[in-house]
C-alpha cells in the first residue's frame, strides 16, 4: 500500500466514523508519518507552518485516529504505519483490504469511478447519507463535469467502510439507454447470483418488476443508476411524457419505486431533472431531487495539485468556471502545458476554455432535436444577446419578461415563460440571484455564453452554406 492509498483509506474511515473528511494539513501530517519524515521536511514543501502542523494539527489527529484505528493502542507518528499495516490483509497479490472493515462488508456490484483526487463535498455527503436512509429514491442533478458520479462513488466507499445500513450496493451506468425490461433483468441476475439462486426470469415486464420488488423488500440495497438522463427520451416540444414512447414504462417503474413499501433506495445521477420526481415530492412521497453546485474554496486544491502560480488569481478562475471540477482540471492542465503554470500569463488572453464533455452536453441540449424546447432556446439566445449588448453580468428578471413577451407577440403566456426559465435553471443553464433591492436577476456562466455565441455563429454559417449550395 503506497502513501496515497493509505491516506485515502484512513480518510474514508474518518468520514465513516466522524462524518467529515480530513483537512489538507491533517493529510500532510499523515504523509510525514507514513514516509517517516520530520515535520520540518514536509512543511518546507507545503503552504503550512511547521508549528501549525506539529503543535496544533498532529496532537488532535493522533487522538482522533487512536479512537478509530487504535484498538486499545495509542496512535502516534512513529506507530501509525505499523498499526495500519497490522489491520491490512495482503493475499495472493489482491488489493490491500482492512481486516476489521471488510469483515461482513456489504457487497458491491459494478465499477466505481476513480475518486483518488476528490475535493471537499463534506456537507453534500452528509446530506446524501441522511437522504438515502429516509427516501426510496434520490436524484442528484447537475451540469456535466460537476462531480455527480464522483460524489456518489465517494459516498459508497464511505458507507461500505463504516456503515452496514445497506446489505449491498449496485452501481450501474445506464448511458447505453437500456429498455426497462433489460435493466430489470440485469438487476434480477445480480440479486440471484448474490444469493446463489438460479435465475428464474419471467417473460413479462410486470412479472419481472414484481420479482425485483420482492428482492428490494427482503434486503436493504442501494441501487445507483449513473447517467440516468439517458432514459429521458421524450420530445419536450410535442410530448408531455418525459421518457418518450419507447421508454414510457420507466415512468410507471419509478412511481412504484417511490410509492411501494420496500427497504431499498434508488440513487440516480442525471444532467436533467426528472419532472415526475418533483411532482411526487410535492405530494409528500419519499423521493428527493438534489441539485449539485460547483466547488468553493476546495477548487483551489486542483490548482495547487497542478503546481500553478499566482495564487491570488485562483479564486477568480474558480468563480469563472463555477467550481466545475472537470473544467478546473482541464484549465489547470492547459495553463501548465501552455503557460508553464502561470495563471497571470493565461489571463492576458482573456479567453474562456471548455471541456469536450461540457460542450457535448450542450450540443445534446441545443441541437435541432435536443432536450431544450424552442422557447427555452429563444430565451437563452435572447439573454445572451442582452448581456452582450449591455456588457452586463446580469439582467433584471421583470425587464427580461417584458422583452420576451413583446418578442413572442402573445404566442406564449407568462406562466409558460416562467416554466421555461425554471427548467433552464434546473438544467444549470441559467443562474439566479437577488440584488440589494431584492429584485431577481438572471445571468449566464461564461462557458455557456461562449458556447451560445459559437453555436449561433455556426448556425449562421450553415445557413449561408446551404443557401450557396442551393
Amino acid at each position: 500500500m503506497n502513501t496515497k492509498e493509505a491516506i485515502q483509506a484512513i480518510d474514508d474511515l474518518v468520514f465513516a466514523k466522524q462524518g467529515r473528511w480530513l483537512e489538507e494539513p491533517e493529510k500532510i501530517v499523515l504523509r510525514s508519518a507514513w514516509l517517516d519524515l520530520d515535520y520540518k521536511d514536509i512543511a518546507e514543501k507545503s503552504l503550512y507552518d511547521i508549528n501549525l502542523l506539529q503543535r496544533r494539527v498532529a496532537p488532535k489527529l493522533w487522538v482522533l485516529l487512536t479512537g478509530i484505528l487504535g484498538n486499545g493502542e495509542k496512535v502516534t507518528k512513529k506507530r501509525l504505519r505499523g498499526i495500519v499495516e497490522k489491520q491490512i490483509l495482503v493475499a495472493d497479490n489482491e488489493p490491500a483490504k482492512w481486516n476489521e472493515a471488510t469483515a461482513g462488508l456489504p457487497t458491491l456490484v459494478g465499477n466505481l469511478p476513480d475518486v483518488s483526487n476528490f475535493y471537499g463535498r463534506a456537507s453534500e455527503l452528509a446530506m446524501l447519507k441522511e437522504l438515502i436512509a429516509q427516501e426510496r429514491c434520490v436524484a442528484i442533478v447537475g451540469a456535466a463535469g460537476i462531480g455527480k458520479s464522483a460524489l456518489v462513488a465517494k459516498l459508497v466507499q464511505a458507507l461500505r467502510m463504516g456503515s452496514y445500513e445497506f446489505n449491498s450496493f449496485i452501481w450501474k451506468s445506464v448511458s447505453y439507454r437500456p429498455l426497462l425490461t433489460d435493466l430489470v433483468a440485469d438487476l434480477l441476475r445480480i440479486f440471484a447470483y448474490s444469493e446463489n439462486q438460479e435465475l428464474d426470469l419471467p417473460e413479462s415486464i410486470q412479472a419481472r418488476t414484481s420479482k425485483l420488488f420482492d428482492y428490494l423488500r427482503s434486503r436493504r440495497c442501494l441501487v445507483i443508476l449513473d447517467s440516468a438522463e439517458s432514459l429521458l427520451q421524450g420530445d419536450r416540444n410535442t410530448n408531455s411524457n418525459a421518457y418518450g414512447k419507447e421508454y414510457a414504462e420507466y415512468g410507471t417503474f419509478f412511481n412504484r419505486v417511490v410509492e411501494e413499501q420496500h427497504q431499498s433506495c434508488f440513487l440516480l445521477t442525471s444532467r436533467e431533472p426528472f419532472i415526475d420526481f418533483n411532482r411526487l415530492q410535492k405530494k409528500g412521497q419519499p423521493v428527493r431531487t438534489v441539485k449539485l453546485e460547483g466547488l468553493g474554496k476546495e477548487g483551489l486544491e486542483i490548482f495547487r495539485l497542478h503546481g500553478l502560480t499566482n495564487e491570488d488569481k485562483w479564486g477568480d478562475l474558480v468563480q469563472t468556471y463555477r467550481g466545475n471540477p472537470l473544467s478546473l482540471k482541464m484549465l489547470a492542465e492547459k495553463i501548465q502545458n501552455f503557460f508553464a503554470g502561470s495563471v497571470k500569463d493565461f489571463l492576458k488572453f482573456k479567453t474562456v476554455l471548455m471541456t469536450d464533455v461540457f460542450q457535448e452536453s450542450l450540443d445534446e441540449l441545443f441541437e435541432e432535436k435536443g432536450r431544450l424546447t424552442i422557447l427555452e432556446k429563444q430565451i437563452m439566445f435572447h439573454l445572451t444577446e442582452k448581456l452582450h449588448q449591455e456588457s452586463a453580468n446580469s439582467i433584471v428578471l421583470s425587464e427580461f419578461l417584458k422583452e420576451i413577451k413583446e418578442r413572442q407577440q402573445g404566442e406564449v403566456t407568462t406562466s409558460e415563460i416562467f416554466e421555461a426559465i425554471e427548467s433552464l435553471y434546473a438544467r444549470s443553464l441559467i443562474e439566479q440571484e437577488k440584488d440589494d433591492n431584492k429584485e431577481v436577476l438572471l445571468r449566464l456562466e461564461p462557458q455557456v455564453i461562449k458556447y451560445i455565441c459559437t453555436y449561433t455563429l455556426k448556425s449562421v454559417q450553415n445557413v449561408v452554406y446551404d443557401f450557396k449550395s442551393a
